[in-house]
Order: structure tokens, then C-alpha cells, then sequence
């Protein structure tokens, strides 16, 4: 099942400075392609953009969604799609400015994602299936490499890696489904999969030759998921870690269960990341140093972006803008080496696609 991130972003391009900072950090809205919403989900080591945007504010639903490219100095410029079936979604850029992502194809007469990738000159190629109907393609490394989720002939999706000579199925870890999430220069990919027929899942690392590895959980819990993996084979993710307490019942002191963010590292194991106040906590994107960002609730519920460094711990990302920029970051789904993230929040009240640049990064982004 496809996990559409339909979030949005008005059409503008502006920059906020924090003030009496220098350097600053920045916040750059990546404007949309013509409709209301928009939302970044992949950054290179360029701070190249790349996400889903609708194409008309008039009804954006039935105008389509297209994934898109970002670029400074140019802004968003439309992928496409792979048929007539107007939607697509862009998941992951690597240093070529190659995309990946999910297009809807129509097969007997319904619209079923397949898994694209397009060249740096947005050219879309069909990246087919393991023998089912159904694809999508969630990352790729800079030599290429692609890994995703596609259906095999008797209808269970299945992770795959995909080369030059086409897609392989990598596997499970004993159930019915898996699907690869993140992939790194060395091959390594991250995601999730089912244990057992009863399809309970559990975060995996693959590596060639090795196979699927089984991440565990955090302590007390039962599920878990991979979203990210860095060059070093760091992965992150969440993780239950026992039931839910909702704000209205819980004790001064007393922990916060639920889905927590995750540090996984060779030789150590699963470490909590934490929260925001509000006990739950998802990481989405690890940097090469390190640097970790995903979301988490804050004490009244609502959902705010986070960076997590070993220095620092986690952070809320709106804390290190000003307060009065008119953002508030929602959620951060990707960071390069340099520190800037993508993702989307609200801006003025209305949802925006942003990339935020910290201090000492400098940008040739449109601004106003």
C-alpha cells in the first residue's frame, strides 16, 4: 500500500533570516506548481529538492499531484507522469539529480503506482515490477541503485533492488511482505518487513551476501521500521515501546510509551531517540555525521520537526528559527551533509514545502 504523503505548500518563494544572527539560518519556501499544497521529501548533497506538489488550486484533487525537482536559482519544475493517470510523487534525488518515486499507471482499467525513475533531464522510465501489478520506488544512491516495494506474481510486495539489470527481489524475514526504504553508496538498504505470517513487522538492514538483518525493537516493543540508512550502515526509524499514554492521563515524571524514534548502530543496538514532549516520535533521515531529523509530537498534541545530534540531543527545529518567520515545521523528511532539511509545515497558517539552510550555508534561492 502506497504511503502517499500528501501534505502542501502555497506558491511563493520567499526567505526568512534570523534576526541579528549572522550567519543566519534560513528557511526557503519552495513555491508549488500551480496549486495550493506541496511537499519536500528528498534533499542531495547539492541541497537539490525533490517531493510532490498539486497543479491547480481550483480543485487540487482533480487536478493531479506531480512530483517535482527543486533547484536553486530556478525553483520547482514539473516531472510528470508516467501516463495519462495524473498523478506522481517523488521520493528520493541522488548527486545526479536522478529521481525516484511512484507514478500511476493504468492497468484493467484501474490506476495502480509504478515505480519511475527520471534522469537529470526528467526523462521518466518505468521501472516495471517483480511480476505483479504494483510498484514504488523510494530511494536512490548516487551510482544508480534503487531500492522500493513491488508485488511479485502471487500478489505479496516484496523490497526490491534495482540495477542496470533490472529488479531483484531481496526478500523477507520469514512473512509475506517487506518493502526497502533507504539506500546508501555501499548497497546497504533499510525498511521493513514482516516476521511471520501474522505479519508482524521488524525494522531490516540488507546487505549483499549477508541478507536481510533483523534490527529488533526498542525495549517493550513489539514493532518496528527503518526509514533511513547512512554511508557508515546507521540506520533510524521508530519503534513501539510499550502502549500509548494520552496527555489527559499521564502523571508528572511518568514516561511517555508509543512509537519513538530510533538510532540503530553496529555493535550498540537501538537507541531511543525521545520526543518532543508529546511521547511520540518518528526519524526519518540520518546525515553521513550523524545528524538526524524526523517528527514528534510536542505537549499539546501537535506535530513539530526535529534534528537529533549526539551533541545536542533532539531539538525542535522551530527553535532555531525566529518566532516571528511565521513558520511553524511541521515535519522534516530529509538532510544532507551540510545540514539542510526539507520537508513541509505552515507558513502564515497555510502548508509549505520548505528547505531550511542552517548557519554558514550559503544558497542562491529565489527570495523576497
Amino acid at each position: 500500500m502506497v504511503r502517499w504523503l500528501l501534505s502542501a505548500a502555497l506558491i511563493s518563494c520567499a526567505a526568512l533570516h534570523v534576526a541579528a544572527c549572522n550567519p543566519s539560518n534560513v528557511v526557503d519556501d519552495l513555491g508549488t506548481l500551480g496549486g495550493p499544497t506541496s511537499m519536500g521529501l528528498g534533499i542531495n548533497a547539492s541541497g537539490n529538492v525533490c517531493g510532490g506538489s498539486y497543479l491547480t488550486s481550483a480543485d487540487p484533487h482533480l487536478g493531479g499531484l506531480h512530483a517535482f525537482r527543486w533547484v536553486d536559482g530556478i525553483g520547482m519544475v514539473d516531472v510528470g507522469v508516467l501516463q495519462s493517470v495524473n498523478i506522481s510523487e517523488a521520493q528520493g534525488i541522488n548527486a545526479g539529480a536522478q529521481l525516484v518515486g511512484g507514478s500511476f499507471v493504468s492497468i484493467g482499467g484501474d490506476s495502480i503506482p509504478h515505480a519511475f525513475r527520471a534522469n537529470a533531464t526528467l526523462t521518466m522510465t518505468d521501472l516495471g515490477t517483480l511480476g505483479g501489478d504494483y510498484s514504488y520506488a523510494w530511494d536512490i544512491n548516487d551510482q544508480g541503485t534503487i531500492t522500493g516495494e513491488a508485488a511479485n506474481k502471487a500478489g505479496d510486495v516484496h523490497a526490491f533492488i534495482w540495477t542496470a539489470s533490472g529488479m531483484r527481489d531481496i526478500g523477507t524475514l520469514g512473512g509475506s511482505t517487506s518493502l526497502g526504504r533507504a539506500i546508501n553508496e555501499t548497497g546497504q538498504i533499510a525498511g521493513e518487513s514482516a516476521i511471520s505470517q501474522a505479519n508482524a513487522i521488524r525494522a531490516f538492514r540488507f546487505t549483499d551476501g549477508a541478507g536481510m538483518a533483523n534490527l529488533g525493537t526498542l525495549s517493550g516493543g513489539s514493532y518496528s521500521s527503518a526509514y533511513d540508512i547512512n554511508n557508515a550502515g546507521q540506520v533510524v526509524g521508530e519503534s513501539d515501546s510499550g502502549p500509548i499514554i494520552k496527555n489527559d492521563f499521564r502523571l508528572k515524571g511518568f514516561p511517555l510509551f508509543g512509537k519513538h524514534a530510533f538510532l540503530w548502530t553496529d555493535g550498540t543496538g537501538m537507541k531511543d531517540l525521545g520526543h518532543l514532549g508529546g511521547g511520540t516520535s518518528l526519524a526519518t533521515a540520518i546525515s553521513n555525521n550523524g545528524v538526524v531529523v524526523g517528527r514528534s509530537t510536542v505537549t499539546n498534541g501537535d506535530v513539530h520537526a526535529f534534528r537529533w545530534s549526539q551533541t545536542e540531543g533532539i531539538v525542535d527545529l522551530n527553535s532555531v528559527i525566529p518566532s516571528s518567520s511565521g513558520w511553524i515545521l511541521q515535519e522534516a523528511w530529509d538532510v544532507n551533509d551540510k545540514g539542510q532539511i526539507t520537508g513541509f509545515g505552515l507558513h502564515n497558517g497555510a502548508q509549505h514545502a520548505f528547505r531550511y539552510n542552517p548557519p554558514g550555508v550559503l544558497t542562491n534561492s529565489p527570495r523576497k
